[in-house]
């Protein structure tokens, strides 16, 4: 719908992509800042999580409509701490240090921990929007788990490529998004 949309914006002469503006925000996630743990302890939740849930379905009861939603919310726990110990795999293999201190949310296992707007730090996905100069029109938007936007630039223009089939002819963006590579690249 969203490509559609942009289809008819351009065909009217409002998207032009003579200038495209681009920059990026932090978006705090579903997660709180205590819910981050190392691997050992989230192993040991997923065992806990599993337990329960074997007991659970062991009882000798007809369930009952609480029976059912404890075992739906111990399934879903479960399928979290799973997601979460593949991430915290992800993580370990981008990073070569400190491999023993990785930490991943149990509830949002995808976000991770980033600076914030007031200085602050919290558990966050860094969105990515472009937007058309001529009138204010987003024209790409992704959400990322990168910390910081240096390599944001190419993958936003490759976004734009998908929505238009072109390129915008100038792209501005800030300080944040240059380096030497993704000038090259660009």
């Amino acid at each position: 719908l969203f490509i559609q949309v942009l289809g008819v914006l351009s065909a009217e002469g409002l998207v032009t992509l003579e200038r495209v503006m681009h920059d990026g925000t932090k978006i705090k996630a579903s997660a709180g800042a205590d819910s981050f743990r190392g691997e050992d302890k989230i192993r040991a939740h997923l065992e806990a999580a599993k337990k329960q849930l074997h007991a659970l379905k062991n009882q000798d009861q007809i369930p009952s409509k609480t029976s059912v939603l404890k075992e739906r919310a111990l399934k879903q726990r479960a399928n979290r701490l799973e997601s979460a110990l593949g991430e915290l795999q992800k993580i370990r293999l981008s990073k070569t240090d400190e491999k023993d201190k990785i930490k991943v949310s149990t509830t949002d296992p995808e976000s991770r921990i980033m600076r914030q707007p007031d200085g602050g730090f919290a558990p966050s996905y860094n969105l990515q929007v472009s937007t058309d100069a001529s009138q204010g029109i987003i024209v790409g938007v992704t959400v990322t788990q990168s910390v910081n936007d240096c390599k944001e630039l190419v993958p936003a223009v490759e976004e734009i490529k998908r929505n238009f089939g072109d390129s915008p002819k100038q792209i501005v963006a800030d300080g944040g998004f240059t380096s030497r590579q993704t000038i090259l690249q660009m």
